[in-house]
């Protein structure tokens, strides 16, 4: 069949010989069929498969046993997962139950999970998107094969260049059975009020309208791609959690597709069209004396000197974690230090030994004598002095001995401490969290 050398040929390009493969089965069609396929042409792929129970209908028991029953006939290990889905979600009950079945996806110990998605889904997707006014990004819609934030997972969709009608007419051919949400017969939600009011309307005048939207999706796919890479050009960092440099010599509109494509790059929603340039002139046309602090959907947006970095760390409340002499300390959301045993340098390693050591963040007042025979200055004026970022002051680890500051991070070590010539002695070095 012409859909099976598709399927084939789509696995042979994407999934290397050996790398196993969980499908999203929820019973119904579309997903019914991709299991068949994947199944008929895995090849040495190992196969598995995962329903994810929403318990948002009466009938959703039901579908499970379908599904398990579907695996069992064929041999496919499968996992029922049982998720929660918050109805009152200000985001919408679709998109918390996308939410909380694509949790199940990122969990997976498969490299792949693979999902049925079609081209007339990739259709309505385009449409909804153009409508809710999501730019370049939102309209190039669903890729083939994109990672999950934070997981080793990789979503496979081999199915959008196949039209829904190719999917029925292969399930009829083989005698499969799928079960119907009933829900889909409701237009309550947008993606199904498109579907059942605006699709037929349209297939009435334009017959051709699904292949021109998943069409146009993949020109928007290339001209998301081209921007990434101008923004690349003009400074775009290339791993999460780097600064970004204020450019202010870009032009409005390069300074936009850059600041949206940090945004991304952090994980962060996208603002809407008059915010981002509220953000953008905020951040590019500050003085360079500025402090800026833009706060966007939970995060915060920092300028200091002509650096922007996103901020998610709310360190709420004073914290205090004992030393005794460890060469390696884990302090969770401030990071680490690890201590390298040196000569002559550093922390005199004898008094480490001594009862009393800590550490904690700023409280305010602490003040540090990093030179003999000068006088002690306050940790604020160092750390301005040093040009220490304001979002790394905020939550530096100090090493205090009793209720005397011994070490900063980026401005030195109290000198009665300070390791003698010749002796043993401990380099602090403090590891940031990303």
């Amino acid at each position: 069949m012409q859909l099976e050398r598709h399927i084939a040929d789509r696995l042979a390009q994407v999934v290397p010989a050996g790398e196993s493969i969980c499908v999203g089965l929820s019973g119904g069609l579309d997903s019914v069929v991709l299991l068949d396929l994947i199944a008929r042409n895995a090849a040495d792929r190992p196969l598995s498969a995962v329903h994810v129970h929403h318990g948002l209908s009466p009938n959703a028991d039901a579908w499970a046993e379908s599904c398990r029953a579907l695996c069992a006939s064929r041999g496919i290990a499968l996992d029922v997962e049982r998720v929660r889905v918050d109805r009152d979600s200000p985001e919408g009950l679709e998109a918390a139950a996308r939410a909380a079945r694509y949790a199940v996806y990122a969990s997976r110990p498969e490299a792949i999970v693979a999902l049925a998605h079609h081209r007339d889904d990739q259709a309505e997707t385009v449409l909804l998107q153009l409508l809710r006014g999501t730019g370049i990004k939102g309209v190039a819609a669903m890729p083939e094969i994109r990672a999950l934030e934070g997981a080793s997972v990789r979503i496979f969709r081999p199915l959008l260049a196949v039209p829904r009608a190719a999917l029925r007419e292969y399930a009829l051919e083989r005698g499969l059975t799928w079960i119907e949400d009933e829900s889909n017969a409701s237009s309550r939600h947008d993606r199904n009020f498109l579907r059942n009011v605006v699709a037929p309307l349209l297939d009435a005048r334009l017959a051709r309208w699904r292949e021109a939207a998943a069409r146009f999706a993949r020109r928007a796919s290339v001209a998301d791609a081209l921007l990434d890479e101008l923004a690349s050009i003009d400074g775009l960092p290339s791993t999460r959690g780097e600064e970004l440099v204020a450019n202010a010599a870009l032009s409005p509109e390069r300074r936009a597709n850059l600041l949206r494509a940090f945004l991304a790059l952090n994980g962060a929603p996208m603002p809407s069209e008059a915010r981002l340039a509220e953000m953008t002139t905020q951040l590019f046309d500050a003085r360079e004396d500025a402090n800026i602090r833009l706060e966007h959907e939970g995060l915060t947006c920092v300028r200091f000197r002509d650096r922007i970095r996103i901020e998610r760390l709310q360190v709420a409340g004073a914290w205090r974690q004992a030393w005794h002499g460890e060469l390696e300390v884990d302090l969770a959301e401030h990071g680490a230090v690890h201590f390298a045993r040196v000569l002559g340098e550093g922390l005199e390693a004898a008094r480490s030994a001594e009862p009393g050591w800590h550490f904690a963040g700023r409280g305010g007042g602490e003040r540090l004598r990093t030179q003999p025979r000068r006088p002690t200055r306050t940790l604020k004026n160092l750390l301005q002095e040093s040009h220490v970022p304001p979002w790394e002051r905020e939550r530096m680890p100090l090493l205090f001995h009793g209720e005397r500051l011994v070490w900063a991070p980026e401005i030195g070590i109290e000198a009665d401490y300070a390791c003698p010539a010749g002796s043993a002695g401990l380099r602090p070095t403090w590891l940031r969290k990303a």
